[in-house]
């Protein structure tokens, strides 16, 4: 069998797995993967890439944009996102195999081909068991793993001279960057590289030519969204993810920003599973209580005419079930988390994306592989590495190193073959890479055999999110705006989704109201102002009730209750003793 056949079968088996993994996840929606979700939702119905009622400037467009062209073909929405992210995870196999191939020789590619398809951390996961793995999937990172991988081995092909390899190169750079942010920092290294080797080389003027025909294309694929940003944000920039939230009078830092300032709001909801402090900053609402504080929701217009009110739905007939009673008080901030060293935490992040063996068997691959191959490492390595010392250690952002290492391992792999091979010792050339990929595959595997029932936490959450989604499409009318602290509520509802901000009752009832919310609901898996609900699940229809004041009881009446979920309606607020 030849290597472009043998690759393809790989490619093959490779989506296969991941297609099975993804059935295997069931209903398990991501945060980020159900904000994606929604964009793309917002732009297949021409409201524009909006998230939560307002024009987005956080998460990047592609995947939404690809999503949505897929849905509009008659696809799911989720079954786009989840088809895209397979195939994606799949095909980069053939950049990787091009990068071996320039590093290790031909003996190379097969075992980096293999070790691509099979590495858990470049996988769409089943959901994670809670402190023995990772689900490093949230959204775009197996589409910017194929553009960035793509655009360095195309890189490598232009510099033999070809404009068209050159065209590719930065096309496939810009398409990066308006994947995830830190393509910007890939093609911004890739293009120092390829500079610094031409002024190296004493190119002449054509090879400089095609150099400023990739930057200018990549440019050209880029613009669009650059004058978005420009639109939105009122100046120019490469994205709004990690500015200030602006409020109305005051300025609330951003999660990132309180952890840069000293803070360790992500450190202690990445590594330590304490979500509260990051919650705060994320989620919650400005000091006049109408907008979400971070702008990580969208980019606020001040327009001369406030926000228009919508009417609840008519509710079913009341039951004689207990009325619901929420105190309007906000619990006390909780005590900031220890913070943890920075080599520990960078390893746990790296080895999270490449296992510490497999890490060591690249780099003796490293260590063996053509040096001259080694520059076209630097973009791969900043793109993982930069967001990490700029902003914070997190594991998916170290995902470019998987691949690497896979190239490298490959490498490895091939001078083991040739050592033995030396040594008149016959044995089929995949067996050691194949050997390393069952290591690699077994967790994903169990993983798979664990939760095919659909019986995990995770799923078992997703099922009763779906459920309650189902419920609220079957009893709100079309238009009718969910909030909800989990995006998967309104995406199973189809309909339109505002965040549910982490404060108190009244505050949260008086910001529904401002955005016309028609249903909100509260959960006991997610942060909830009702201290002790009744069920898992309480939808509160806002209605036209009085908002309360400080220091008085909210009455809900109930309307309907289930096994699962509590509806009721807010009556008028009235003082406490």
């Amino acid at each position: 069998m030849n290597e472009r056949r043998a690759l393809w079968w790989l490619v093959s088996g490779a989506l296969a797995l991941r297609i099975v993994l993804l059935v295997a996840r069931g209903d398990y929606i991501v945060y980020d993967e159900g904000f994606y979700l929604l964009l793309a939702r917002s732009l297949r119905a021409g409201t524009g890439f909006t998230l939560n009622g307002l024009p987005h400037v956080a998460l990047s467009p592609l995947q939404p944009v690809l999503v949505a062209l897929a849905s509009a073909a008659g696809a799911p929405d989720l079954w786009a996102s989840r088809v895209l992210a397979a195939l994606c995870g799949a095909l980069l196999v053939f950049p990787v195999a091009a990068l071996a191939r320039l590093a290790g020789g031909e003996r190379a590619v097969l075992p980096a081909a293999i070790l691509t398809a099979a590495s858990p951390a470049l996988m769409s996961f089943v959901p994670f068991f809670p402190g023995r793995s990772w689900n490093l999937y949230f959204g775009s990172e197996p589409l910017f793993l194929l553009l960035a991988f793509g655009a360095v081995a195309c890189a490598v092909r232009a510099e033999r001279g070809s404009w068209r390899w050159s065209l590719a190169g930065g096309g496939l750079a810009a398409l990066a960057y308006l994947t995830r942010l830190e393509g910007a920092l890939l093609a911004g290294v890739l293009l120092v590289v390829l500079a610094a080797r031409l002024v190296l080389r004493r190119e002449r003027a054509a090879a400089w030519g095609a150099l400023a025909l990739a930057a200018a294309a990549g440019a050209l694929v880029a613009a669009p969204y650059l004058l978005y940003l420009h639109r939105e944000l009122g100046r120019w920039a490469l994205s709004g993810r990690v500015q200030a939230a602006e409020a109305r009078g005051a300025v609330a830092p951003s999660a990132v920003e309180s952890a840069q300032a000293g803070g360790t709001a992500l450190e202690a909801f990445v590594w330590q599973g304490q979500p509260d402090a990051f919650v705060r900053s994320m989620y919650g609402l400005d000091p006049t209580g109408t907008r979400m504080a971070s702008q990580y929701w969208g980019v606020h217009r001040d327009d001369a005419a406030g926000p228009s009110r919508g009417a609840a739905p008519a509710p079913p007939a009341a039951t004689g079930a207990p009325a619901l009673t929420a105190a309007t008080s906000r619990p006390a901030p909780p005590q900031p988390a220890p913070r943890r060293g920075a080599v520990a935490v960078w390893w746990q992040g790296i080895t999270a994306a490449v296992p510490w063996w497999l890490g060591v068997l690249a780099l003796v691959g490293l260590a063996c592989g053509a040096r001259a191959a080694l520059v076209w490492v630097f973009p791969l390595v900043a793109c993982a590495v930069l967001p990490s010392l700029l902003v914070y250690v997190e594991p998916r952002s170290l995902l470019p190193l998987a691949p690497l290492a896979a190239v490298y391992a490959g490498v490895a792999a091939a001078r083991a073959d040739e050592w033995i091979e030396r040594h008149g010792t016959r044995w089929p050339r995949a067996a050691l890479p194949a050997a390393i990929a069952l290591l690699l595959i077994a967790p994903a595997i169990r993983d798979l055999l664990r939760s095919r029932a659909q019986t995990t936490p995770l799923q078992q959450v997703a099922t009763a999110q779906r459920t309650v989604g189902e419920y609220l499409d079957r009893h709100l009318p079309p238009g009718g705006i969910v909030m909800s602290f989990h995006p998967a509520v309104a995406i199973w509802a189809n309909r339109p989704w505002r965040v549910l901000p982490d404060d108190s009752f009244d505050r949260i009832m008086a910001y529904a109201r401002v955005e016309s919310a028609f249903a909100v609901v509260f959960s006991r898996f997610g942060p909830s102002p009702i201290p002790h609900p009744p069920r898992a699940f309480t939808i509160i229809l806002p209605g036209s009730a009085a908002s309360a004041v400080p220091g008085a009881t909210v009455q809900v009446i109930p309307v309907e209750e289930t096994p699962l979920l509590f509806v009721g309606r807010l009556a008028e607020a009235r003082q406490a003793p």
